[in-house]
Formats: C-alpha cells, sequence, structure tokens
C-alpha cells in the first residue's frame, strides 16, 4: 500500500526552504517541522535564521538567492544531511524597485529580477537536479501574479513565477515531481507592514480592501505549502494556488505606483 493509502504526513520529508528567517518562511518551516520534516533552512539573515534553526532542532545555511552556488549548496546539504530532497520551497523575496516606470532604475529593476524570478530558475534547476524519482517543488508568487497589485518589477517578477511554476511542471512531470505555486495576498508579515508603517495599520487596510473582510495570515499559507507537499497533494501539479480573501477582485490606480519611496521602507526590503 502507497504513502497515499497509509494517510502519511510529511515525516521524514527532507525539505530546503529560501527566505527561512521570517514571514512565510519561518511560518512554513515551522509548520513543516511540526509535522516531521526534515530541513535546511537558508536565508540572507544570518542571525534570525541561525535562531530559528536552533529553536526547530534543523539545519540553517546563509543564502543569497541570486548566487547560483549558494543554492546549490543549499540542495546539496539536504541530500548529505538526509539522503535526498523531497520538497524545494522556493520563498525568498522582498518589494525591491519602487517608483513610477519611468523612474525605475535598471539596475533596481536587475536585483528585483533576480530575487525574486531568477531565484525561483536556480532552486527550481537544482531541485529537479536531485529529485531522481519524483519530489515536489513550491514557489511563493503573489495576487501580484495574478493581477496588477503590486509594484512593477515586483508584479513582472511573480507573473513570471506564475510562468516558470506551469513550464516547469510541465517538463518535469514525467520525473515524477510536481511543481506548484501558492500567490498570497496581503499577509501582516516584516515586508507587508514596510508598506503601511506598522501591523496595525496594514490589517485594517487588508480588512477595508478585501471583499470577504478577512486576514490572511502567514501559518494558513505554510498550511498550503505543507498540504501541497503532502500524500493530499499527491496527483496536484502545475497549479497556483490563491489565497487572498478575494483581494485580486480589486485593482490599483496610478497613485500607487507614484508615491515616495520612503512609503514602502527601505528598498521594499523586508
Amino acid at each position: 500500500m502507497d504513502d497515499y493509502r497509509q494517510g502519511a504526513t510529511l515525516a521524514d520529508k527532507a525539505t530546503v526552504i529560501t527566505g527561512a528567517a521570517g514571514g512565510l518562511g519561518a511560518a512554513t518551516a515551522r509548520r513543516f517541522a511540526r509535522e516531521g520534516a526534515r530541513l535546511v533552512l537558508g536565508d540572507i539573515d544570518r542571525d534570525r535564521g541561525a535562531a530559528l534553526a536552533a529553536e526547530l532542532g534543523c539545519v540553517f545555511m546563509p543564502c543569497d538567492v541570486t548566487k547560483e552556488g549558494d543554492i546549490a549548496a543549499l540542495v546539496d546539504k539536504s541530500v548529505a544531511e538526509h539522503g535526498a530532497l523531497d520538497c524545494m520551497i522556493n520563498n525568498a523575496g522582498q518589494l525591491g524597485a519602487l517608483g513610477g516606470i519611468a523612474d525605475i532604475s535598471l539596475e533596481s529593476w536587475d536585483r528585483t529580477i533576480a530575487i525574486l524570478l531568477t531565484s525561483v530558475f536556480l532552486g527550481t534547476k537544482h531541485a529537479a537536479r536531485v529529485m531522481n524519482n519524483g519530489g515536489c517543488i513550491l514557489n511563493t508568487t503573489s495576487v501580484a501574479g495574478r493581477v496588477a497589485l503590486g509594484p512593477h518589477a515586483y508584479t513582472a517578477a511573480k507573473h513570471g513565477v506564475v510562468g516558470l511554476t506551469l513550464s516547469a511542471a510541465s517538463e518535469l512531470a514525467g520525473q515524477g515531481i510536481r511543481v506548484n505555486a501558492v500567490a498570497p495576498g496581503n499577509v501582516p508579515t516584516r515586508m507587508t507592514e514596510l508598506a503601511y508603517g506598522d501591523a496595525a495599520a496594514m490589517e485594517a487596510s487588508a480588512k477595508a480592501r478585501n471583499p470577504l473582510g478577512t486576514i490572511v495570515t502567514a501559518d494558513e499559507v505554510a498550511g498550503t505549502f505543507a498540504w501541497l507537499a503532502g500524500p493530499d497533494g499527491h496527483n496536484v501539479t502545475g497549479q497556483v494556488i490563491t489565497i487572498d480573501s478575494g483581494l485580486t477582485d480589486l485593482r490599483l490606480d496610478a497613485s500607487y505606483y507614484r508615491k515616495k519611496a520612503e512609503y514602502f521602507g527601505a528598498d521594499g526590503v523586508a
């Protein structure tokens, strides 16, 4: 009888999570740890990443997701520590380049695309390299990957994550590798709070804008990742699961893009 019929969870699933030190990444790490996954966490924030790994009793490695060597090392660490890579979660992100389309520098555009999109390519590439007999690749996109609900570079990159998820799912299905993405709406994290000043203001704004009048939590997103990685998601691939309290029914107007950079914090960095 296979694992699905036995009702297996995430027990012993070797999992790599990028952008794991805070926000969605940390919530996902905690959820996967509770369900028995064996984790390798990567983040550019060494202090918070190491602290979370100590809390969860797992492995942390400093990782700049724009560097292929760092991504490859995370994947290889999972194989060395756990004998496999069963699940790769490409989650690292930031708001990135801000401003009107005529004001964005090429340098800030390229940096944003590298962090939000190229990193997903690298994570997918190296996960596929070692997933010889099945596996699961999960990507964090955004409602901004479905409609225009974010800064220009962020929106373009997140749309790219959706496209890459679909094309990779098509190619890798023959190897038994499933590729899916999750598109959260406004989730209270350090990154999204930067756009509103503080958590209370962010939550008030989200409740006012979201058609359901509710707040999407990081734990809900983590639960969706866990479902996709687990036995109940074993036939799901090439999908983008949107968790947004109905936010994608809305659109932004020109005033959003013309806000001063200070509105978003320091270059939109979490």
